[in-house]
């Protein structure tokens, strides 16, 4: 009697273990299809409720597979049914503040921009290391034009994150739909630049504005080495020469044929050397801005 009982067990076991399984593979799968559809939305609620299965799971960023329900509710306007989406991927992962997050995504599509900045910023400041969090936060702030938000969130961002380029479009491009006048692109005191300007520092692309404020874009940095040689963030080594009021970039190989010139003039007041008409690509060419990384 007692080892059929322990066949039993073993049997259930055995069938949930494999039913568990099924479940958790189909849901990778479903996963896939509603990444490729989102945010195109050609999916509706149905059909996203269709492809998931009833067993709480998470993605492969720990975020719970409800958001994608929640989300497709949102888009429907179905906003009741979404709020309890909402509860049952608190239950899923509690720890990665996708309650805040879902809600804060809820409310701005409501217009209720006041509670979204409320659960958008604690979603952000709770896991800032989601890009989806720092995205809803942004689109929040880019609403409201609260640029002072904005600068916060971005430089609140560890080293680590700064250095991924996603963040920093993100930002440059909300502050742009926002205030970019606001950006400080005139230097009244500026003068020529002077070799003991640069050697011995790491200079950085700076963004300033107003009262104090700068972005440092830490995606473009020049170290000075010396009175001639110059090196990038990607440890790649250049030669460089400033005559009048232009600086001349050279490969190391030759220093006979620049890569690129381009009038270069120096800020004492925001301590900040600027490259003029700088070429981007498509014949079109803008200012940059750099500060040493010690400012």
């Amino acid at each position: 009697m007692k080892y059929r009982f322990r066949k039993i067990i073993l049997t259930f076991i055995i069938i949930s273990i494999v039913l568990i399984n099924y479940l958790t593979f189909k849901n990778f799968r479903a996963q896939n299809f509603i990444i490729l559809d989102n945010p195109k939305y050609a999916l509706t609620y149905k059909d996203v409720d269709s492809l998931l299965t009833w067993l709480p799971n998470i993605s492969a960023t720990a975020m719970p597979l409800d958001i994608w329900r929640v989300q497709y509710l949102i888009f429907e306007g179905r906003y009741t049914e979404a709020k309890q989406y909402v509860k049952t991927a608190v239950k899923t992962n509690p720890h990665v503040f996708v309650g805040e997050f879902l809600l804060g995504k809820l409310y701005y599509t409501q217009k209720n921009y006041d509670s979204a900045y409320f659960f958008s910023k604690k979603a952000f400041y709770g896991w800032p290391k989601n890009i989806e969090h720092y995205n809803s936060y942004v689109d929040v702030l880019e609403k409201t034009k609260d640029t002072l938000s904005l600068i916060q969130a971005y430089n609140s961002l560890d080293s680590s994150l700064k250095t991924r380029p996603e963040y920093f479009k993100r930002f440059y491009s909300s502050f742009n739909k926002i205030k970019l006048d606001y950006l400080i692109k005139e230097y009244k005191d500026e003068r020529d630049v002077f070799v003991s300007d640069l050697v011995g520092k790491k200079y950085v692309r700076v963004y300033n504005f107003p009262n104090g404020q700068s972005i440092k874009d830490t995606t473009l940095v020049y170290y000075f080495k010396s009175k001639r040689s110059v090196f990038n963030k990607q440890n790649n080594e250049f030669l460089y020469k400033i005559k009048n009021d232009s600086f001349f970039f050279y490969y190391k190989r030759d220093f006979k044929t620049p890569i690129t010139s381009f009038v270069s003039k120096y800020s004492d007041e925001y301590k900040t050397l600027i490259f003029k008409d700088v070429p981007i690509g498509d014949n079109k060419v803008q200012d940059q801005f750099f500060k040493a990384l010690d400012y």
